[in-house]
């Protein structure tokens, strides 16, 4: 079956701005769910049933707020104070394997996990580690070789601490190559590759480290003589490098390549952490499940199959996609309020692309505005059930969901950056309607904010606590000239841009970002595709900059925004998987589908 059709039902004409050419809008059929009611339990009753019959098999223990088998949890609690233990366990600061087994130890648990449960014990350590070390730490350890020299780096790094690229010069020869004997230790381009994206701008020799790594490792794929794993671990690594990769599918692979590999060769440590990771992504996966239910039962009710025949039916992708934001259990009241925000946001996106005439998207436009459902009255019956959806359906239930728990003055927030993304969804149709190609700064104007993230950051803070999620975090995250949400959004929007617009442009839509660059510069298609990179590239830079100490907000509050951004890298990573599911099918099955085998 093809992923879409192009449909020839005729709709009403889109009326032209003043001065502007009559057209009409050409709707596409979206590939349907591939997940049919799969998520779905049909009705409250059943749920009920079933969890009543869950029940009394298994004898459950709370798990941050959630039941689970107590057959279970007193190996989990046992494991996971072990694991403390190895974190909390003091180094002396003369012996340097121990130095490089704590590197290796806090890698394993970011690696698998279980972060989330000892970061307070990790910061402490990897501070512990910086202080030994600081910015001397390759004199300081001076046969240190490339392999934990880029991990010493990149775990610093990765935590806010500033530390300089000097140390990497020595992997150099006299020419200032990095020198050509590297190119045959696997585990050390390995990691120096994924050391060099958390560079920051003007670290010319981490592109450099860039380059050369990506060109060995690419060669060894190629080469025969290397073992299946290694050549899946650079595969994927070459992809979803780890910095910018989504957290939990980065688990589920690292748990995946800890089994495979010898576990003979598997140190102590490195097995109870494992075996821990396991019991801990199936306890978080029955989580994220029932979620699932929940909110595929709260899009069912709402019928948008029927109301809204042209939009993308996309619950579960956009569960992944918020999942991504924060998945530790206690935030599951911020991931259903975000994935509702999501979903509403992409279905009124298909409104306003897919099916309404100027002169209906600018009554709904205003509408919002007022955000009052008297409105409701004065809208026509193509637009009732669009603005019953955001009035009713999202806002109303966001105020019910974080009454009384939640920081509430922050939906003020939410409900300003909903009204300006839709006021550019407007701004879009009319460029649409008028056949107008923008240049690239004027067109992001308005795409950088339909793009959602400027509306999506401050709502991820609705489901936080109210001691970190305070009105300052909310002016921080809202401010439009954030060089953290800028930068994710830029992500956001230039991502999508390359990898949806041959199929966006089969239709009557908007000029993307590679067109408007390639009409303004007069440039082929690939040098705008490499313009877009190098934007993304340097968007990635800004955000790491912000993220190195000392911060403007708490790394808890700054996570999120950057997580948006690892979405992108995930859901558009060689195709559009949101708008062609079938792509991203297994990633989804692979989080809240099928657990880990223990």
């Amino acid at each position: 079956m093809s992923s879409v059709v192009q449909s020839n039902v005729a709709l009403p004409a889109a009326t032209a701005p003043a001065g502007g050419e009559q057209r009409r809008i050409q709707t596409t059929e979206f590939h349907e769910t591939v997940w049919g009611d799969h998520f779905l339990t049909t009705t409250p009753a059943a749920a009920q049933a079933q969890a009543q019959a869950h029940d009394e098999m298994y004898p459950s223990y709370p798990f941050q707020g959630h039941p689970v088998p107590d057959l279970e949890i007193g190996e989990y609690e046992a494991l996971k104070e072990e694991v403390r233990r190895m974190v909390t366990g003091e180094v002396d600061d003369d012996d340097d394997e121990a130095i490089i087994r704590k590197l290796r130890l806090m890698d394993t648990i970011q690696r698998l996990g279980v972060e989330y449960h000892f970061q307070m014990e990790i910061e402490e350590a990897l501070q512990n580690v910086y202080v030994q070390g600081g910015e001397f730490f390759f004199e300081k350890y001076d046969d240190i070789d490339l392999c934990n020299a880029a991990l010493w780096f990149r775990l610093l790094r990765q935590q806010g601490f500033r530390v300089s690229t000097d140390g990497f010069r020595r992997f150099k020869d006299d020419g200032g190559k990095f020198k050509e004997s590297l190119a045959s230790d696997a585990q050390g381009l390995l990691s120096l590759y994924e050391a060099s994206h958390v560079a920051i701008h003007g670290e010319d020799i981490l592109d450099e480290a860039r380059g050369f790594t990506t060109k060995n490792l690419k060669l060894l794929v190629q080469d025969h003589k290397t073992s299946s794993l290694l050549k899946k671990q650079i595969e994927f690594s070459l992809d979803l490098p780890i910095w910018k990769c989504v957290p939990r599918t980065i688990t589920r692979h690292c748990i995946e390549v800890y089994s495979e590999s010898d576990q003979q060769a598997m140190t102590h440590n490195e097995a109870i952490i494992l075996k821990f990771a396991k019991l801990d992504f199936n306890f978080v996966q029955r989580v994220h499940r029932e979620e699932l239910r929940e909110l595929s039962m709260w899009w069912a009710s709402l019928d948008t199959k029927t109301k809204f025949p042209y939009a993308k039916d996309r619950l579960a992708e956009t569960y992944f996609w918020i999942n991504t934001v924060y998945h530790e259990p206690r935030y599951s009241v911020g991931r259903s309020i975000l994935t509702k925000c999501g979903v509403v946001s992409v279905l009124l996106d298909d409104v306003y692309d897919n099916f309404g005439n100027y002169d209906e998207l600018e009554m709904l436009t205003e509408a919002i505005q007022r955000m009052d459902i008297s409105a409701l009255d004065e809208l026509p019956a193509t637009m009732k059930e669009a603005y019953r959806i955001v009035i009713v359906n999202l806002f109303e239930e966001i105020e019910q969901a974080i009454s009384g728990t939640g920081p509430t003055y922050g939906v003020d927030y939410c409900k300003r950056e909903f009204k300006r993304m839709c006021r550019s969804f407007l701004g879009e149709a009319r460029w649409r309607t008028e056949g107008h190609v923008p240049k690239l700064e004027e067109y992001l104007t308005h795409a950088n904010i339909t793009g959602g993230y400027f509306f999506l950051c401050p709502s991820a803070y609705l489901g936080m606590e109210p001691e970190l999620a305070t009105p300052e975090a909310f002016e921080w995250v809202a401010d439009v000239t954030n060089k953290m949400v800028m930068a994710s959004t830029s992500i956001c929007r230039v991502q999508n841009d390359i990898m949806s617009y041959p199929f966006e442009q089969m239709r009557s839509h908007v000029a993307s970002a590679v067109q408007c660059y390639m009409q303004e510069h007069g440039v082929s298609e690939e040098e705008s595709t490499k313009a877009m990179w190098e934007r993304i590239s340097d968007a990635w830079k800004d955000m790491t900059e912000v993220f190195q100490k000392p911060t403007p907000l708490p790394r808890a509050l700054l996570l999120p925004v950057i997580n948006f951004a690892r979405t992108i890298s995930v859901i558009y990573l060689k195709a559009d998987a949101y708008t062609h599911p079938q792509f991203l099918r297994e990633r989804i099955a692979d989080l809240f589908v099928n657990p880990v085998p223990l």
